[in-house]
This record gives C-alpha cells, sequence and structure tokens, in this order.
C-alpha cells in the first residue's frame, strides 16, 4: 500500500535531485550547457526544460491545476539561471488528503 510518508519521500527526493542536478548545471560554461549532444532534447538545457515541464506535467495531473505546453520539447526557460531557481511551493503543499484518494 502506498502511504503519505511515500509521496512525501519522493517528493524529497525530487527536490534533492533537482537541486543537485541545477547546480551542476551552474557550474558548466555556457557552451557546455548549451552544446548540441545528440541527446532527445538536444542539449542540457533542453533536457532540464523538459524535465521542468514534466514535473508540472504530473502535478497537473494530479491536482488539476497548473499550466504546461502541450509540446514535450517547450523551452520553458531560455535563462538557465531562471531554469535553475528554486521552485515555489508545491500546488501539492496542504493537499493530503487529495492525494491519498487517489490511491482508491
Amino acid at each position: 500500500m502506498i502511504t503519505l510518508e511515500h509521496f512525501e519521500q519522493l517528493a524529497a527526493y525530487n527536490r534533492w535531485a533537482n537541486a543537485r542536478l541545477y547546480a551542476a548545471a551552474l557550474d558548466l560554461s555556457e557552451l557546455s550547457y548549451r552544446l548540441r549532444t545528440g541527446v532527445y532534447f538536444g542539449s542540457l538545457h533542453g533536457t532540464l526544460n523538459h524535465q521542468l515541464l514534466t514535473d508540472r506535467l504530473w502535478l497537473k495531473r494530479l491536482t488539476g491545476e497548473g499550466d504546461y505546453p502541450n509540446d514535450l520539447n517547450a523551452i520553458l526557460y531560455e535563462d538557465r539561471i531562471e531554469l535553475t531557481k528554486p521552485a515555489k511551493p508545491p500546488p501539492m503543499a496542504g493537499r493530503k488528503q487529495e492525494v491519498l484518494q487517489l490511491r482508491e
């Protein structure tokens, strides 16, 4: 059975992993960060934008709130400083009961 604590642990891991990825991205030169490497989303910049987009997509699916582009290749933030800024409190904050009801 999936518990609220399990969801909280997954959310905490997501925040931790994103913070590490964003910190590493900020340490790269602009050339390295935007280098087209042949990966699906083109570059690290494209991949991090996609990651943010999918986080928003899942929050929309879970809560019914928020926006996300229809194009999974969309660039949400051209500026990596803006892209890597800490997120506002997630829409899930204070909505534990709704998350628990998703199990049913």
